[in-house]
């Protein structure tokens, strides 16, 4: 049995016997047991055990040795324990001094992370890596590889929740349960069970903009509920934006057919057909549908920012979402202006997209680093 091993099945024995007297040593020394015990002492056993999934363990473990001191330490205290326990416990160590102790200044960027809450701890997304996201329970109900992840099918009679958030700046896919795709824009959250229900509705919610492929499944409906408008569909492929600070919720049908309804009168239902938006308007209380270019509600997708007929407060909105910048304008003459744009996050950064803005409508602009949360900070004048 390798060292990893060893490891994992002592740290899943302690989860359940929650004393190290009581598990057997399994090989590991007396300094590896103090540091374990340690470690569930102060509540880390399931951040060891789902950084052991991740660690690419050689290269890891050689940067734990160009950061570590030669010298041993006799008395420990909690920060110094786990710095020093890639010496005594090898793998374990490296994800935990990497995340407490050689990057003190991770939890800084945290907001700018994406994350997943499972109902019993709240998982950071490491992009471009490969991960198991495992319940308290010990259960793997999902795999995370890249920019996707991928629970495992299946159905339950009593569903678990999770919910993921995608900041700023960032775009995620979601593969739920039963096969539906969800391809999550820049601040979104969307809260989903594990497994559907064997009985009834396959239900998520979710605010911010996303595009569902869903699965057919005729016996179970698909419904997205945004704020208090539902959409209800049996498998097709659609958009949603519901952002909080927007007027209109929108849905934008490209494939099949769905029904709106809002919660004031759930059995009044509206039906698109694709080319349709429909949209609910917060401030009026009404559902409107009209055909519309779909590619204008979906490039982003592909990376695209379009913009049509759009205010400059509007747009200086979409601008902070997508770049995770923060923008202040002071220029009241840019107010009334509508602005037709095109953009791709891929190619141009905030700062040429200000430049190309700048020549249809002038206008002197700062740029500020904010070292406090990682976030450029843009005046506009």
């Amino acid at each position: 049995m390798s060292k990893k091993e060893q490891l994992q099945k002592y740290l899943q024995t302690l989860k359940t016997s929650e004393n190290t007297g009581n598990v057997p040593d399994m090989g590991l020394s007396e300094a590896d047991k103090e540091v374990l015990d340690k470690i569930l002492e102060e509540g880390l056993v399931d951040e060891a055990l789902e950084f052991m999934e991740t660690l690419d363990v050689e290269q890891e473990w050689a940067n734990v040795q160009k950061r570590l001191p030669g010298k041993k330490v006799r008395k420990l205290s909690m920060p110094t324990l786990l710095k020093y326990a890639a010496i005594f416990i090898g793998v374990v160590s490296l994800g935990i001094a990497l995340k407490l102790t050689l990057y003190p200044n991770e939890q800084a960027v945290l907001e700018n992370t994406i994350t997943l809450n499972t109902g019993d701890a709240v998982k950071t997304i490491m992009e471009g890596k490969k991960q198991s996201i495992v319940l308290a329970s010990g259960e793997v109900v999902a795999v995370q590889e890249g920019n996707t992840l991928t629970y495992e099918a299946g159905k339950a009679d009593s569903p678990v929740f999770n919910e993921l958030h995608v900041p700023y700046g960032k775009v995620f896919t979601l593969v739920l349960s039963d096969g539906t795709e969800i391809q999550l824009n820049s601040g979104t959250h969307i809260k989903y069970p594990v497994k559907f229900p064997s009985k009834g509705n396959r239900e998520v919610t979710m605010n911010g903009e996303a595009y569902f492929k869903v699965s057919k499944d005729k016996n179970h409906p698909f419904i997205v509920n945004s704020e208090e408008v539902a959409v209800q569909v049996l498998g097709t492929e659609f958009n949603v934006t519901a952002y909080e600070e927007q007027s209109t919720i929108n849905t934008v049908l490209v494939e099949g057919s769905v029904s709106l309804s809002h919660a004031s009168d759930p059995e009044n239902k509206v039906l698109l057909q694709p080319g349709n938006k429909g949209s609910w308007s917060k401030t009026q209380a009404s559902m409107s549908v009209e055909e519309v270019d779909t590619l204008l509600y979906t490039s982003w997708l592909n990376g695209e920012i379009v913009f049509r007929d759009t205010p400059f407060s509007e747009l200086l909105t979409k601008l902070e979402r997508v770049y995770n910048v923060s923008i202040n304008n002071n220029n009241n003459g840019l107010e009334g202006r509508a602005f037709n744009a095109r953009y791709n996050r891929k190619v141009e950064n905030i700062e040429e997209v200000l430049e190309a803005l700048n020549i249809i409508a002038p206008f002197k602009y700062e740029i500020k680093n904010n070292n406090a949360n990682q976030i450029k900070e843009i005046v506009i004048n």
